[in-house]
């Protein structure tokens, strides 16, 4: 069936996915991002006048809600705007699909957990936030929970990579660092943090099922079921590269906010998905675009 979907964040990393994706599988998609190049894109969600204007003229049946401050030292630095965008952004947009009448796809984080007391982390775990983005993030969930109560998908995202990211996640920020020429190649952290990494096209299917799927709400975890050390996810970049001869230079102290290590229990997942992509075979499908691109 096909659908009215708005997806805020739209030129993000995850958002320009989601929307080619769903596009391309016959839906009526519609996005909305301050950074957008595009004037009639360019809503800003903590304007609930502009905002409700967009959802009066589009009438989503979905909305996927990705629009953040993403960042956490970036939420540790300006809290006061990243508690409007994230907070303050995230009502705006369950309380305008809660007018619609729409089913309201929320990206969480697996910064809820923050350092979990369990691994794999299930999503009944205890909700401790260490750091200000995942604070807002757990807020945003209890928002979505009141005004969306009955029709509502709550995805807890791990760390998503894959091709055209241009943020500074460690995986893109690992290959452009190699392709600038760096040796030794400087990093944040210690190396031994851990990281549980999904491919884009495997969070893509869990959105599909979402969004096309109505009988399924709840809250869900978004991650391979796996982890892996920084240490290790570059010495795998190094040689998918061919690059032996690389070092790297980590900076030897965690940064503020950050955890030690997140891994996905995916044993309850949403109905009907399981990740595809192992971590080498997404390396090098993303390497490849960066060499490409």
């Amino acid at each position: 069936m096909k659908r009215n979907i708005l997806v805020t964040g739209g030129s993000g990393f995850i958002g320009y996915h989601i929307v080619r994706y769903f596009s391309k599988r016959g839906h009526n998609v519609y996005s909305i991002d301050i950074a957008s190049n595009t004037p009639e894109e360019r809503i800003d969600i903590r304007d609930f006048e502009k905002s409700s204007k967009v959802f009066n003229d589009v009438k989503p049946d979905v909305v996927i809600h990705l629009a953040a401050i993403a960042s956490i030292p970036l939420c540790e630095n300006n809290s006061f705007e990243c508690f409007e965008t994230n907070v303050k952004g995230t009502l705006n947009m369950a309380i305008l699909s809660n007018r619609v009448g729409a089913k309201f796809i929320f990206a969480s984080s697996s910064a809820v957990y923050s350092n979990p007391l369990k691994l794999p982390t299930p999503t009944s775990h205890p909700l401790q936030p260490i750091n200000f983005y995942g604070l807002t993030k757990a807020l945003g969930e209890q928002i979505v929970r009141y005004y969306a109560s009955s029709s509502h998908v709550i995805f807890r995202i791990f760390n998503v990579y894959g091709p055209e990211c241009y943020r500074s996640y460690v995986i893109p920020d690992i290959i452009k660092k190699i392709l600038a020429g760096f040796n030794p190649v400087p990093l944040l952290g210690t190396g031994e943090e851990s990281r549980d990494f999904i491919y884009i096209d495997d969070v893509l299917d869990a959105f599909r099922i979402s969004v096309e799927t109505d009988a399924i709400i709840g809250t869900f975890n978004l991650g391979s079921g796996k982890t892996y050390k920084i240490r290790d996810i570059a010495l795998m970049i190094r040689d998918i590269m061919n690059k032996p001869s690389i070092t790297f230079l980590f900076e030897g102290k965690p940064r503020p906010g950050d955890i030690m290590i997140n891994l996905a229990d995916i044993n309850n997942a949403i109905p009907g998905w399981r990740p595809l992509t192992d971590i080498k075979t997404g390396l090098r499908a993303t390497i490849e675009w960066y060499l490409c691109s």
